[in-house]
């Protein structure tokens, strides 16, 4: 996973290339915590002077926030908005309201909502969850991978219609064979994922409502801050209406040093393995290690929009299954990559900065309650048994 929200990503990128080959070094668990850990918070401090600086160039407005802890906080928000709303918005509200566990409202997030005085949602950010990106991650290394194991079976295939065998060839077994082997060459000769394939944009995301200012406001907005720029913009249009972006902002390394040293989180850090005596000096020290710049994800969108992408015709959590229906790769080494990658970022999570090794291989075959096994053990949390042993 090439992370392109964090500044230290290519080095996160070379470790989680030895991790799919199995190549650990003791040094991999303290350092991935200071890349989740650090990174993680210049992101988000980042992507909140991003979303305010914006905010306040474009409206004019006195901004207010709102901090949302689970997709139910969000939603709610959202339907408790001042803004004017038109007869479907209403009725797509009055059907949540009365059955809002319908609608996925269980799902954890961290965001923040900007509102005015009077209440009107202005916009949003937030920082995907963990669990997403291994998800994401597994789905773009899967379709590098899987490119592997087709290339394997189409040549054991013409292999075995030379030899004249055309009749009673298992579609299934044909491809658990080339997997098999795809399985072997990582296990042997190791594994280099390409960059731009593995590139996720999304890890830092906002949403900007439209207020009449409209797409010009909103760049020349961007344009104002100095040291943001506009680096990518499509239009989606259809059953999902707003206008993707991708910014590239620089970062401001000493205010970003002076925050880290005011937000009070040091204890906390250091609960995960860090240099709790000097984790300041730690922080400033590993920030000069890393890249200049980080990328954001951001929606233009409108209210109405932004309400059907939460209880509507787009929602979210709906556009994830589909997502997840349509992945056509199958087999053991996506389950493995998905898990792995959960792994290595509870790592950076977890008070263990001291690993044996990696516990899911590529190459293995595994059950869900294995990696929750796994990340329980990093935290220091009991395998339950009926048995109580």
């Amino acid at each position: 996973m090439y992370l392109s929200a964090f500044l230290h990503r290519d080095e996160l990128f070379e470790i989680t290339n030895r991790w799919l080959c199995d190549d650990f070094k003791p040094t991999d668990p303290l350092q991935i915590t200071r890349i989740i850990t650090y990174d993680s918070f210049a992101g988000w401090e980042a992507l909140l002077h991003l979303t305010q600086s914006i905010l306040t160039g474009a409206t004019g407005k006195k901004l207010h926030e709102q901090r949302v802890k689970s997709k139910r906080e969000l939603k709610d928000f959202l339907c408790h908005s001042a803004r004017r709303q038109s007869l479907g918005i209403q009725t797509l509200i009055e059907k949540y309201t009365e059955t809002p566990e319908f609608y996925y409202v269980g799902a954890p997030m961290a965001g923040i909502v900007f509102h005015d005085e009077a209440m009107n949602v202005l916009g949003a950010c937030r920082f995907k969850k963990a669990r997403r990106i291994a998800e994401k991650s597994n789905r773009y290394a899967s379709r590098h991978i899987f490119e592997m194991v087709r290339e394997k079976g189409v040549a054991q295939m013409e292999a075995w219609e030379k030899q004249g065998v055309r009749n009673g060839i298992d579609p299934q077994e044909l491809y658990e064979q080339a997997e098999k082997q795809v399985m072997q060459e990582i296990r042997t000769k190791g594994l280099l994922l390409p960059e731009e394939p593995m590139t996720i944009k999304d890890v830092l995301g906002l949403k900007i409502v439209d207020l009449g200012f409209g797409e010009k406001g909103l760049e020349q907005a961007i344009k104002s801050l100095g040291g943001a720029e506009v680096m990518e913009k499509e239009r989606h249009s259809g059953n999902y209406n707003a206008v993707h972006y991708v910014i590239r902002m620089d970062v401001d390394f000493p205010e970003l040093c002076e925050k880290f040293r005011q937000n009070g989180k040091g204890l906390v850090y250091a609960q995960r393995g860090l240099p709790g005596d000097r984790i300041h000096q730690d922080f400033e020290d590993f920030m000069e290690t890393g890249a200049k710049d980080l990328y954001v994800d951001l929606i233009f969108t409108t209210y109405e929009e932004m309400i059907q992408s939460e209880i509507g015709r787009s929602m979210h959590e709906t556009r994830i299954f589909a997502q997840r229906s349509n992945q056509r790769v199958f087999g053991n080494i996506p389950v493995n990559i998905e898990y792995l990658m959960e792994y290595l970022l509870a790592v950076g999570l977890s008070p263990k900065v001291e690993l044996e090794d990696i516990p899911i291989k590529i190459w293995g075959r595994y059950l869900p309650e294995t990696l929750a096994y796994c990340i329980r053990k990093l935290f220091g949390m009991p395998e339950y048994s009926l048995m109580g042993f």
